[in-house]
């Protein structure tokens, strides 16, 4: 049989242990799905919007149902694929009534691989809002109510952040200050640190290599608690969500996808600068390190701590990043780091036999936002 790897996650932030074992067959079931795809050889990028589909259709994830509410109590969502061989891209954000939005970015990335419109149009690569969910429509892909997408622990969260950001508006009013910009950013500092207290995690993605050696990536996140509405995260942004390439002569193939705060992701691009970093490395462990130590936390150097210069000054940085290695020699590695308290992971190949899955955590005494945790395998 030729070889194959299916990696998956669902989230990178805070997973509590009551729920560790879900999530963790969360991740085992999908694994097993998308391999007998692979084994009868479907593509990759067949096989990854399958992977990240069925990890939206768990209310688990904030993806796809049970996702985030935004400030008005609805469903807004981001997702985007990638594929290695063409190097294509295809995105939606701020989406509203799909129960799947990866399955309408793969249906924007085939388009891109066909004809040309008429007229020597290009068809485009990301669409967002009201526009998205239209075209979903008028190319026959299943839409929902809204409502639909929205479960008891949704809206749960919703009404208790929602409470605490009135109550901390209501003590802004009372003190007769006005909502100016240094206000409004206190408030959705709060937002933050409500996920990070009651447990949300953020996007879930897979990467795909298949029997012909192709690579895709891809992700879906119905984005931060409160979130103002169009807002775009990392899941619909070039770079920043996902990266696919196929190996080539003199460069690794690599795939890789993000998690975690969307403003500092889409910021350092980290989905691109992780892949760019293991090509440059030729070594998927040193460039998945480097790329966390260089573009995102800052490193150490003649005992003076340098940040990065697209984060200074930030106190919390959270991400995590899972990549899938091959090398020269044909070997595949699946890696994953990440700053925040926790992140699931999945994965499988022919030469497992059946799925790993881990959840990975910062080790004892790590300080979420500024400790980095790494670690993977050779599949």
């Amino acid at each position: 049989m030729s070889h194959y790897v299916i990696a998956v996650h669902c989230g990178a932030g805070y997973h509590s242990t009551q729920k560790e074992d879900a999530y963790k067959t969360l991740c085992k079931t999908a694994c097993i799905k998308v391999s007998r795809m692979l084994e009868k050889n479907i593509d990759a990028v067949e096989s990854v919007t399958e992977a990240v589909r069925y990890l939206e259709n768990s209310e688990l994830t904030n993806a796809g149902v049970g996702s985030n509410l935004n400030i008005r109590g609805s469903v807004e969502c981001d997702a985007a694929i990638m594929e290695g061989k063409q190097l294509m891209f295809g995105a939606v954000g701020a989406i509203s009534g799909v129960q799947n939005p990866v399955t309408v970015s793969a249906k924007l990335l085939t388009r891109q691989l066909g004809k040309k419109l008429s007229l020597g149009r290009l068809h485009p690569s990301v669409i967002v809002g009201e526009g998205a969910n239209k075209w979903a429509r008028e190319n026959g892909l299943y839409t929902v109510d809204t409502g639909c997408l929205v479960t008891d622990y949704s809206r749960k969260t919703f009404n208790s952040h929602k409470t605490k950001l009135d109550i901390l508006n209501e003590k802004i009013n009372s003190k007769k200050r006005k909502f100016t910009v240094q206000s409004q950013e206190k408030s959705e500092e709060s937002c933050a640190v409500l996920e990070t207290e009651e447990g949300i995690q953020d996007t879930v993605g897979a990467i795909v290599m298949d029997t012909a050696g192709n690579i895709a990536s891809a992700v879906s996140s119905g984005g931060i608690s409160l979130k103002q509405p169009g807002r775009l995260g990392p899941a619909a942004t070039y770079g920043a969500g996902c990266w696919a390439y196929n190996q080539r002569p003199g460069k690794p193939g690599v795939g890789t996808v993000t998690s975690g705060s969307g403003e500092h992701i889409m910021k350092t691009l980290l989905a691109r600068e992780s892949a760019l970093s293991i090509q440059r490395e030729n070594n998927v462990s040193l460039g998945l390190s480097n790329s966390f130590k260089e573009s995102f936390l800052g490193c150490e150097q003649i005992k003076q701590q340098l940040q990065s210069e697209f984060l200074e000054g930030e106190k919390e940085k959270l991400a995590g990043v899972l990549a899938l290695g091959q090398n020269e020699d044909k070997t595949v590695e699946v890696l994953w780091g990440h700053t925040t308290n926790s992140m699931c992971i999945g994965y499988m190949s022919p030469t497992l036999k059946r799925p790993k899955v881990v959840m990975s955590r910062l080790p004892e005494g790590g300080i979420p936002g500024q400790s980095f945790t790494m670690s993977g395998v050779s599949v």
